[in-house]
């Protein structure tokens, strides 16, 4: 199990009571200093995300949620061994798995197909990625991705089974697209540290490239969508997380018409919306819904997050964030408690220009090095770059300037 990156702020007693013995012991039994006590048990290591907060049981969870993943040319030859003949794309996350570590579930959009070096590996505009990026997507960390995109018939039906296919056998979850009828009408629903979430995927199109089968692509219908969501109810989730693959590419506004689905998504049941398909990042937003029984709730929607990778080099599409959501669960019932995200960048020159090099940073990493071990890192145009995304994402999703004098790895958006 994943452990979680910090604590909540309230005092926890966990289910360790050879720990409190020990305490005990530490303190002393004849004068038992109750400060010590409290100290000492919240210092605690966390053996479960089971918790009890003053008598009350709590559940908590951590979801993170990235942009795309995609594989462009540069990339694939960037990562080619002409000795061994082989990909290696290790190095473009070894920054990004510290975060995922220390994250309970994290999701990305697999916007690509893994069917075959025998089809031939290409890029834009029909994708076909070597097998050994799924080795280091799930490296990375990443537990499920949604294969639902517009480029998921990039290599026909067989390629999007293969890439089922693949995905299966390197131990990733995927939603989105379905090896058969039956693998489609199952609800997939996750269990995190005791909190049970249901997650859905939609692409608005395939890039015009026909779908044999219904069954193969969930393409985003509102009424398969209402339908989806009300069968996932059935199955009592405590939270309901929609994926849909829509909005218009390199727009930073979000039209009404994909404000629209996203509301409609939550008024359908939905907590949770993340989309994707612009390829920048747009703006997140809180929104109060009150369901038919007059009950409230709160629920979220990221609108785009960006390109987790790729080799979209330009502004502002090398930007990004790593959107991280804490669920809580008291007494069965579960609300978002914090939303927050880290400013993250594509590298994609090594510091002296020489080569190629991809790898995902954070911002504040980059930005907080020291002067000599910054310029060994980066080239001289990607500080000012690493400058400007940090003005702008704070921008884009706090609609204020953050100077850089007051430059933080994560900020954030929500908190009950």
């Amino acid at each position: 199990m994943k452990r979680k990156r910090r604590s909540t702020g309230k005092i926890k007693y966990g289910f360790v009571p050879v720990f409190v013995v020990a305490v005990l012991f530490a303190v002393g039994f004849k004068t038992i200093n109750s400060e010590k006590v409290v100290e000492a048990i919240k210092n605690a290591p966390a053996k479960c995300n089971t918790e009890r907060v003053i008598g009350t049981f709590v559940n908590d969870a951590e979801l993170t949620f990235t942009g795309d993943l995609m594989v462009h040319s540069y990339q694939y030859e960037e990562a080619y061994n002409p000795q061994t003949g082989e990909y290696d794309f290790m190095h473009n996350f070894t920054d990004m798995k510290k975060y995922f570590d220390k994250s309970d579930f994290v999701i990305g959009n697999f916007e690509t197909v893994t069917a075959g070096e025998d089809v031939g590996i290409s890029d834009y505009p029909m994708f076909n990625t070597p097998d050994s990026f799924v080795d280091a997507v799930k490296y990375a960390g990443f537990d499920l991705v949604t294969t639902a995109n517009n480029h998921c018939m990039d290599k026909g039906m067989k390629g999007a089974l293969r890439t089922i296919q693949v995905l299966d056998e390197k131990g990733i979850d995927h939603i989105g697209t379905y090896a058969s009828e039956e693998m489609r009408s199952n609800i997939y629903m996750k269990n995190v540290n005791g909190i049970n979430i249901a997650f859905l995927s939609y692409t608005y199109g395939t890039n015009g490239i026909p779908v044999p089968e219904s069954w193969l692509v969930n393409i985003l219908d509102e009424q398969l969508v209402k339908s989806d969501i009300s069968r996932a109810k059935e199955l009592n989730p405590d939270i309901i997380v929609v994926l849909p693959h829509m909005g218009n590419e390199y727009e930073e506004y979000v039209r009404d018409t994909f404000k629209n689905w996203a509301h409609m998504m939550l008024d359908a049941g939905a907590d949770i919306v993340v989309a994707s398909h612009p390829h920048i990042l747009q703006p997140m937003e809180m929104v109060d819904i009150t369901d038919d029984d007059g009950s409230q709730r709160k629920g979220f929607v990221m609108y785009s997050m960006g390109n987790f990778i790729s080799s979209q080099t330009t502004p502002p599409r090398n930007a990004s964030i790593l959107l991280n959501i804490e669920l809580e669960k008291k007494n069965n019932k579960t609300e978002i408690t914090e939303v927050s995200y880290i400013p993250i960048w594509t590298q994609f020159r090594v510091a002296d220009n020489s080569r190629n090099y991809f790898v995902v940073r954070s911002v504040y990493e980059m930005l907080t090095l020291p002067e000599d071990e910054l310029n060994k890192t980066v080239r001289q145009k990607d500080i000012l770059r690493l400058k400007d995304i940090h003005h702008e994402t704070a921008q884009t999703l706090l609609n204020r300037d953050i100077p850089l004098e007051e430059i933080q790895n994560e900020y954030i958006f929500y908190q009950r």
